[in-house]
């Protein structure tokens, strides 16, 4: 049985402003789609990270199965950083499997992907995304030649080395947006005439870009929010979102009798982290444990943490000061190897993680948290089993009630124990806590009565950071009208579009097909099939 899925990805559009702007009547066709498909929020492993949210959407596993928790991740095994590129991720996308099984399979910017030699089909990789995780190129290795002669270069290469500083750059980068959003729309109609895919994959990279740093503009209660600027910008955000609407028209009339799948691995809100701070917090806890045994011990340990503090204080002052014309010049001298080893040189320069029994690895909008524990780490002093637990314990205790002394509330929500939420052969890639901000103010300062006030400034000047939940709709052939569904997680997309696609489903997946979106009679007709009976 032939069913063609499309299926658009939205990195980062929010939920909040999808529902918003559909009831104000900015999105017709999602809105159209929403009202006469089914749709639903999605939770996400960006809970926890956003690093792992696209690898378990399209591998439908858990973090702790492919192992992808940042962009730049603590090297198991050691105390340094390195680049996690797509192609060391732990897990094959679904339509790796539908390639085999003599599918015709078109997949355009889906971010932490890779090229595959021999797939039966085109990908295209890095043209226009949010943070490129693998060099521009396509298969076959010719086609990336034919879209940057046909459409042209993204016009924006990378947008989280942008530092927007006034109306006019603000301005600027929405128009960039604006023709990239455009430009992506042209290139996904131009593939998806060229045969009958079995399954077209296209994905939009503006709304992360412009959530990133555009953020504060539409959020009147953000600090930076500048009422003169947003009264000519005021409506970006949502133009952005317009214009994808309409490339989203353009894509259905194009394949009318096609299902479509349109999705968001996670959302976006204010910048309101603390993980600037928690290093501090850490150290105030007592998690900093420095060996003094003699005289020569006591001046190399002092030494170590003069070295340290100058490190950390040249790197977050370059991050700060350094232009950004200076940074892309530089970029573009060194190799791309030499670049990133370069920066997870600084990222980790001058930490003292080999004498902490604790401390904070990279990560996104939550904090994360790695113990350093025997048997896993080089220099481990916490022993596995109860030191271990009994020092999550205390961590989590004290962590909870951080309070944030501009608004005298709780600044976290809760931290969660990643060991109680995913079990993979992955699982000592991850950090052992992640620390959820409650997110309602900027956080400055942090207060508890054993810390005392902890006070810091932000680097990351971005207003607007990732949030956790995503979002699906799903439209045409097989899907029910009307419905609204609950419980669903973005590792449930992979399986429901194989079972749409009369395939079967892997049984060692963490997913599950999301059979409430499914009409009745294709469920009876065509019944669930496992490749290998079914994990318990």
């Amino acid at each position: 049985m032939k069913n063609r899925i499309i299926v658009i990805g939205l990195d980062a559009a929010d939920p909040d402003l999808i529902e918003n702007w559909s009831r104000e009547g900015y999105l017709p066709t999602m809105t159209s789609l929403m009202t006469q498909g089914s749709w639903g929020r999605l939770a996400s492993p960006a809970e926890i990270s956003t690093g792992p949210a696209w690898p378990s959407l399209f591998a439908s596993v858990s973090p702790a199965r492919q192992g992808r928790f940042f962009y730049r991740q603590l090297k198991t095994g050691t105390y340094g950083i390195h680049k996690k590129y797509a192609n060391e991720i732990k897990a094959s996308p679904f339509w790796l499997q539908l390639s085999r099984a003599g599918k015709r399979v078109a997949i355009i910017d889906v971010p932490k992907t890779y090229p595959i030699e021999g797939i039966n089909g085109i990908q295209i990789i890095g043209w226009g995304v949010h943070s490129p995780n693998w060099k521009r190129s396509s298969y076959p290795s010719e086609l990336i030649e034919e879209v940057l002669s046909r459409f042209g270069t993204y016009p924006v290469p990378n947008c989280d080395e942008f530092r927007l500083k006034n109306g006019s750059q603000y301005e600027n980068f929405y128009k960039k947006l604006i023709a990239g959003a455009k430009q992506k729309g042209l290139i996904s109609e131009y593939f998806l005439a060229q045969e009958y895919w079995d399954l077209f994959l296209t994905v939009f990279g503006e709304p992360h870009c412009a959530g990133h740093h555009l953020w504060h503009l539409i959020d009147t209660n953000h600090p930076d929010h500048d009422p003169e600027i947003s009264k000519v910008l005021d409506n970006v955000m949502r133009d952005i979102y317009s214009t994808i609407d309409s490339a989203i028209s353009n894509l259905l009339n194009a394949a009318p009798e096609s299902t479509f799948i349109i999705i968001s691995p996670h959302g976006m809100g204010p910048n309101y982290s603390g993980v600037h701070l928690l290093p501090e917090v850490l150290t105030r806890l007592g998690m900093v444990v420095m060996p003094v045994r003699d005289s020569k011990s006591i001046f190399a340990h002092f030494s170590n943490y003069i070295w340290s503090r100058w490190l950390l204080k040249i790197r977050d002052k370059s991050i700060e000061m350094l232009p950004l014309k200076i940074i892309s010049m530089i970029r573009r001298i060194l190799p791309q190897d030499v670049w990133d080893n370069l920066t997870c040189y600084l990222l980790a320069a001058g930490n003292e993680w080999k004498w902490s029994r604790a401390f904070c690895i990279p990560g996104d909008f939550p904090g994360a948290i790695r113990i350093n524990l025997k048997g896993r780490e080089p220099n481990g002093l916490v022993e596995p089993g109860k030191e271990y637990d009994a020092l999550c314990d205390e961590l989590i205790t004290e962590l909870e009630s951080l309070l944030n002394p501009d608004t005298g509330k709780k600044a976290v929500s809760e931290v969660l124990r990643i060991d109680k939420l995913y079990q993979g052969e992955q699982l000592w890639e991850l950090p052992d806590l992640i620390v959820k901000w409650i997110g309602d103010a900027p956080i400055r300062a942090l207060y508890s009565p054993r810390i005392g006030i902890v006070i810091g400034n932000n680097t990351d000047k971005r207003s607007g950071e990732d949030r956790s939940d995503g979002f699906f709709i799903a439209y045409g052939k097989h899907i029910r009208q009307g419905n609204t569904v609950e419980g669903g997680n973005i590792m449930d997309i992979a399986p429901t579009i194989l079972y749409l696609m009369s395939q079967p489903v892997p049984g060692d997946i963490d997913g599950k097909v999301l059979l409430d979106i499914i009409e009745d009679e294709f469920k009876v007709n065509n019944p669930l099939r496992y490749l290998e009976p079914k994990a318990n």
